[in-house]
């Protein structure tokens, strides 16, 4: 779902909570409770069928449906296997200008801040150069591009030579596969 959308159904249900106020402040507005509580449903349902549907989706998620995501779709998804592959916590940087980092994740007290590029061809040194800028914007210790494909060799020399880790498909299907032994 996207951002616009589910603005649109928060401030529709937040009318709803208001309109149900207002009816057991003022006695005479008794009669908009009802269409408040459906305007409240109406709202929050959608929400919570696509969050439900989504960690579905995610949960199930193989590399060849990370290769059909849209860009947006697989910053969510790494959002997702960073929080239930063993980080401690991570949030999204999605709602504002976020210097090339896409997720900041924590784990054993050390910050990293993470790039994703879901590509369909090799990622080359732009990405290592937005990730490593972003971790020093945002005072973060480590910085990890991940990807779908592999990396240029100029890539690779250049996250070489400024510490910044790359994970590219094979890195991806374990960190995959460390979420499925997990859920076990």
């Amino acid at each position: 779902m996207k951002k616009k959308q589910e603005n649109e159904l928060i401030h529709f249900a937040t009318i709803g909570i208001l309109m149900v106020i207002a009816s057991f402040v003022y006695p005479a507005f008794a009669a908009i409770r009802k269409i408040g509580f459906l305007a409240i449903a109406l709202g929050l349902i959608p929400l919570f069928y696509a969050v439900i549907s989504q960690k579905k989706r995610f949960s199930q998620a193989k590399l060849q449906e990370i290769d059909k995501m849209s860009g947006f779709e697989f910053e969510q998804y790494c959002y997702f296997l960073l929080l239930n592959s063993g980080y401690d916590s991570a949030v999204t940087t999605n709602d504002g200008p976020d210097q090339g980092v896409d997720v900041i994740a924590t784990k054993n007290k050390e910050k990293y801040a993470f790039q994703c590029k879901r590509w369909n061809k090799k990622v080359g040194n732009k990405a290592i150069q937005e990730i490593y800028a972003g971790k020093d914007y945002y005072g973060l210790q480590h910085a990890i591009v991940i990807t779908n494909p592999s990396f240029t060799d100029s890539a690779k020399q250049l996250a070489k030579k400024l510490n910044v880790q790359l994970w590219d498909r094979d890195t991806l299907a374990k960190q995959i596969e460390t979420y499925h032994y997990k859920k076990r």
